[in-house]
């Protein structure tokens, strides 16, 4: 019984670790769903790409400095979200911008035709062969109560709360981030009211690729591998969004964890000692996701709307 509870606390804080990294995607695809009421389907290819330049940089300055260094990792991450930042823009010009009148099925399909491109390119650029990625921290762990927990899975804790803080201050203090508000609430009053609403959807999607840039420099170390399959990672992040309530920041982030827990656990020690778990482990956030819309169709967080007749 104790061995079923060590593990169960040891797996869960790696869960915790790999929900904080979905409840990054999935903020992602709430920040553009709230302001332009579109699901990006290409979030997680988006994430995967950020991987693939972030693991450029790494291997470019360590074959010039010779041997990888804690400077290494934080210029090639500088480089990763300066390319975040101006991929989102370059999104957003084509295909936001041409897009906007358009019906709401044409949008979300060209993001699913982004998705299969983005996949294809780097197939092309990076080669078939799934790489290796190099983690800032090696191996290291440390451990109390016979609990083991990485250093890696410590630093993706951390660093998501941080960039949860860092996102609340943003949207809630800053002149930008409640413009941002006032668009996803109302486009029409916000651009009534002054709101350069356009610029306001360009920075929505300028945030998206930057929080999936991040999302795939933290999940790569953890995968231990890295490939174009990493961008279908971005589908277990969608029912955490849904979970915690489409539209709502703060869903997205209880939801991923919710379902990095689960996924870990079932998984891990429940899978061994119960063999029939190891069965459903590919459907079960599904499953929980169901349960939960059952008692509510809004998710965890999400507001009911009242359409007025």
């Amino acid at each position: 019984m104790t061995e079923l509870i060590t593990g169960l606390l040891q797996e869960s804080i790696s869960g915790i670790a790999l929900g904080c990294i979905y409840a990054l995607i999935a903020l992602g695809f709430t920040l553009i769903y709230k302001a332009t009421e579109v699901v990006n389907f290409a979030q997680g290819e988006l994430m995967m790409v950020g991987a693939y330049v972030n693991f450029f940089f790494v291997t470019t300055f360590i074959s010039s400095a010779g041997e990888p260094t804690l400077w290494t990792f934080i210029v090639a991450l500088a480089g990763s979200i300066i390319f975040a930042l101006a991929f989102g823009w370059l999104l957003d010009l084509i295909i936001n911008r041409p897009m906007k009148d358009e019906p709401i099925f044409s949008i979300i399909m060209a993001t699913i035709s982004l998705s299969i491109i983005l996949r294809a390119l780097v197939a092309i650029i990076a080669g078939p062969m799934s790489l290796l990625p190099i983690s800032p921290f090696g191996e290291g762990v440390f451990s109390f109560g016979g609990i083991v927990i990485s250093i890696l899975d410590t630093f993706i804790i951390g660093s998501a709360v941080i960039l949860v803080i860092l996102f609340y201050y943003f949207f809630n203090k800053t002149r930008w981030g409640v413009a941002m508000q006032a668009t996803s609430e109302d486009p029409i009053a916000a651009q009534l009211m002054g709101i350069p609403v356009n610029r306001v959807n360009s920075l929505v999607w300028i945030f998206s690729a930057l929080v999936a840039t991040i999302s795939g420099i933290l999940l790569a170390p953890k995968l231990s591998l890295l490939d174009t399959t990493m961008g279908f990672l971005g589908l277990k992040a969608f029912p955490a969004a849904v979970l915690g309530g489409f539209g709502s920041i703060a869903g997205a982030i209880v939801g991923g964890v919710i379902m990095g827990v689960i996924e870990t656990i079932s998984i891990g020690t429940l899978s061994f000692h119960y063999v029939w778990i190891k069965e459903i482990n590919d459907i079960i956030v599904w499953i929980v996701l169901i349960a939960v819309l059952m008692i509510k169709p809004d998710g965890l967080f999400g507001v009911e709307k009242v359409k007025k007749v």
